[in-house]
């Protein structure tokens, strides 16, 4: 349960949400893109509040959940196809996520027959395809395989320098050494009020 969490994410920044199992991390990441209703509190994203204008504020909004779900009868092409249509994306930018992510091999291979990690690298083409500005990923690299972790790292920290907001959430120090402009630690559901030097 959260309480009195006060958060906010600038653009050109990464944020490091951290904190132990149950302190928060997911519920917060949930509830920003509407996955989790919080009792109290408000959410805004580009001066949008979510709660009244849910569907307009989400679609400024790029979240990778840590075990990302795609149906096994569909192709990488396929899932990323749909994503454009529902984002309002021109078609060609599935090709390029495709060749991003390296997925030109297994483009049109049903996903129950392709590896983890291209699977892994699925789930990135999906969070990167949007043009939004805030991305939100949570444990990105927990499940990584070398390639997917650097290509995330990459794209993330391009995302941020182009001047993009970032909040993810990480037990991996280098992890958030790596990528995070700024740490914000969760304890029992609340922020931890000593603060955090920028990290970069």
């Amino acid at each position: 349960m959260l309480s009195g969490v006060d958060l906010g994410v600038a653009a050109g920044e990464a944020v490091a949400l951290i904190g132990g199992n149950g302190s928060g991390k997911t519920t917060t990441l949930r509830s920003i893109v509407g996955l989790a209703r919080p009792d109290g509190g408000s959410i805004e994203i580009d001066g949008i509040e979510a709660s009244r204008n849910g569907a307009l504020a989400r679609e400024r909004v790029s979240f990778l959940p840590q075990r990302p779900a795609f149906p096994a009868t569909l192709t990488p092409g396929e899932i990323l196809a749909a994503v454009c249509r529902l984002r309002g994306l021109a078609p060609g930018r599935a090709a390029q996520e495709i060749d991003s992510c390296l997925l030109s091999a297994v483009a049109d291979h049903a996903i129950g027959t392709i590896s983890g990690g291209e699977r892994q690298r699925l789930g990135l083409a999906v969070a990167f395809l949007p043009d939004v500005g805030l991305y939100i990923f949570d444990e990105p690299s927990a499940s990584l395989d070398s390639t997917a972790s650097e290509i995330f790292f990459d794209r993330a920290g391009a995302l941020a320098a182009e001047g993009r907001a970032l909040l993810f959430t990480s037990h991996v120090a280098a992890d958030v050494e790596r990528l995070a402009t700024r740490t914000v630690e969760l304890v029992d559901g609340m922020i931890n009020p000593r603060p955090w030097e920028a990290v970069s």
